[in-house]
């Protein structure tokens, strides 16, 4: 075996070796089971609109969900083939024969799946389906004032009422729709929008999200300490400054701290919360606040003080 084989060798073992030790690392879920919860099995169902559900697997990452027609022993069409982080999904269905199976993954292993049977025979139960709402995501904070809000079709719907209401309750906007999706411009505040469909005759429950809009940048810092052009033979150095609070979203301060009046040799950045303490060596330094929100504003940047450690 030549010099350069060996270094192969030993190469493909120490990275066989690294790859045991990830493996090593995650639990292996290969022999655990995933309980399915429902649809029950052979059941017959007269809504259009199906949850899957199953018990959480310990150590699993995912969740790969799939649904057949009729079944997978002689499938016509894989309706649905999908990872969810979640222990359940929700998925429009046509009248018809279907088999679901789940299984539960991770970085290194899976389980096997686990399957049953069920039958849509009608959407009868017209108001038992559930309007998936797609965006914006749930809880969203943001500065964009403009929002696209979108929603996934229930079979057999005629139309669709959205309706959005401000933290007091209040009505802001209430529209029937034959689309899926209307473009608003919000306010700034705190809101829930939601959605049902109708067929004509029955109507489902809303779904509904909530939605922060806060524009507004924060105020702009003022310093006080240590006081510009100011000296100490201290080197535990005491930041403070003031802040009055824009209503909106969560607001937060960074620190800047330079070394040169150009402000381009930065010494460090940090998350502060007045005040704030930082034990530095002797020299000359200049430093800053800005303030950040949870939408995404931020404020202007303070003006610069400097000071001497002597």
């Amino acid at each position: 075996m030549t010099k350069n084989s060996f270094k192969y060798f030993y190469l493909l073992i120490f990275l066989s070796f690294f790859s045991c030790e990830e493996i090593l690392m995650v639990d292996d879920i290969s022999k655990e089971e995933v309980v399915l919860t429902a649809p029950g099995n052979n059941i017959a169902l007269s809504t259009s609109g199906v949850t899957f559900s199953w018990e959480t697997v310990e150590s699993a990452d995912k969740y790969q969900l799939q649904i057949a027609i009729p079944n997978f022993e002689s499938p016509q069409q894989i309706v649905v083939d999908t990872l969810v982080a979640k222990n359940s999904y929700t998925q429009q269905l046509n009248i018809g024969k279907y088999e679901w199976r789940v299984r539960a993954v991770n970085s290194a292993y899976e389980t096997a799946y686990f399957k049953r049977n069920f039958e849509i025979i009608n959407n009868d139960d017209f108001q038992n389906n559930t309007v998936i709402l797609l965006t914006p995501a749930n809880n969203l904070i943001t500065k964009t004032a403009l929002q696209k809000l979108s929603w996934n079709s229930i079979i057999g719907a005629t139309g669709y009422q959205l309706q959005i209401l401000d933290e007091n309750n209040t009505l802001v906007k209430e529209q029937n729709s034959e689309a899926l999706f209307l473009n608003f411009t919000f306010d700034e505040g705190k809101y829930t929008w939601k959605v049902r469909a109708s067929n004509g005759t029955a109507q489902t429950l809303y779904t509904s999200r909530l939605l922060l809009i806060d524009t507004k940048a924060p105020n702009t810092p003022i310093l006080t300490s240590p006081v510009n052009s100011s000296s100490t033979t201290n080197t535990s150095i005491n930041f403070q400054w003031n802040r009055t609070p824009v209503s909106g979203s969560t607001e937060r301060d960074s620190i800047y701290v330079y070394n040169e009046s150009a402000l381009t040799n930065l010494n460090f950045k940090d998350r502060a919360v007045n005040p704030y303490n930082k034990t530095l060596t002797k020299g000359t330094y200049y430093w800053f606040i800005k303030s950040f929100d949870e939408a995404g504003n931020q404020s202007a940047r303070s003006t610069v003080f400097n000071f001497i450690i002597n």
